[in-house]
């Protein structure tokens, strides 16, 4: 009987790891990243904010100057790394100076005792 349900189960095992490996391989389904799902973009167009005023560019190369060399003086009085103020150009106070100013002074290079 132990030889008879051995001789028996050996096929059968070997029958279902077959079907098992010959079956079509299950694969998870990956989103197409380049398939556009959404639908029209239904929001409002909206107009450009207008930039503020202390962004704008002055008239003048030397309205540029006094307006970019008063934000080199605030940089200045907050620096904290104890050089003297020839030593430091202007363009290093980048979280101060607006982006014409920062354009202004890496064209013209000032040091912040020129400023003064």
């Amino acid at each position: 009987m132990k030889n008879l349900s051995r001789s028996l189960a050996v096929p059968f095992v070997a029958l279902a790891l077959l079907a098992f490996a010959c079956g079509k391989p299950k694969q998870s389904e990956v989103p197409d990243a380049d398939k556009d799902m959404a639908g029209p973009d239904m929001a409002a167009d909206e107009p450009a904010a207008k930039p503020a005023e202390a962004d704008e560019k002055p008239a003048t190369n030397e309205d540029l100057r006094a307006k970019c060399c008063a934000t080199c003086k605030e940089g200045l009085a907050a620096d904290r790394s104890g050089s003297a103020p020839d030593q430091i150009p202007c363009s290093d106070y980048t979280d101060k100076l607006s982006p014409w100013c920062l354009e202004f002074f890496r064209a013209n290079p000032t040091k912040a005792s020129e400023c003064q």
